[in-house]
Formats: C-alpha cells, structure tokens, sequence
C-alpha cells in the first residue's frame, strides 16, 4: 500500500470515530522530549529526497525522520512485526523505483 493511500485511509478513520470515547484499555502513550538536528545535504540531493516525498505525498520531514527511525531499529535489532514492517516499507520503494525506471 502506497503511503499516500495509508494516509488518506487514517483520515477517514479519524473522521469516521473522532467524536467517540477511547476503549477501557486503551492507554496512551506518553513521548519523551523531542529533540531538533540540523543536517547538512548538497542540495542536488536534497532535490532527489523532496521529490521522492512529493511522489509518496509526504512531508520532507516524515520521509527524512521514517529513515532515520528505521536505520536506528536496523542497528538495535528488531522484532519479527518490526521486520515485517520494514520488509513493506522496502518492497513499495521496489515499486516506487520500478515505475520511475519503467521496469513494472
């Protein structure tokens, strides 16, 4: 599933039970501190990373910030769902390269 679709998929969901209570069991998740890092790029890169954003229909900074999430997890070991997840992510970026190469 493409992202562009994931999100449009959650904004319905949203929509559709936004003014319903939360089930008993559900707790929240309480996040730490964010914390800002500046990047330095050349920008004929950056160029390739904001189109690659565009394509997906996705911010600069989510694109920027799934990567960077993702190679953490990749480095401390992750779980079978993780894995799972990650292998997904890889094949639509097969697809995404496919279709821009006219291999599909």
């Amino acid at each position: 599933m493409d992202a562009k679709r994931e999100v449009g998929i959650a904004r319905a969901e949203w929509a559709d039970t936004r003014d319903e209570p939360l089930a008993e069991d559900v707790r929240g998740e309480r996040r730490g501190r964010s914390v800002v890092q500046s990047v330095r790029l050349p920008a004929d890169q950056f160029a390739e990373i904001e189109l690659i954003a565009a394509q997906a229909g996705v911010p600069v900074g989510a694109l920027i910030r799934g990567w960077v999430l993702a190679g953490l997890a990749a480095e401390r070991g992750t779980s079978l769902r993780d894995a799972i997840e990650h292998l997904a992510a890889d094949a639509e970026r097969l697809r995404r390269l496919a279709a821009v190469s006219n291999v599909a």
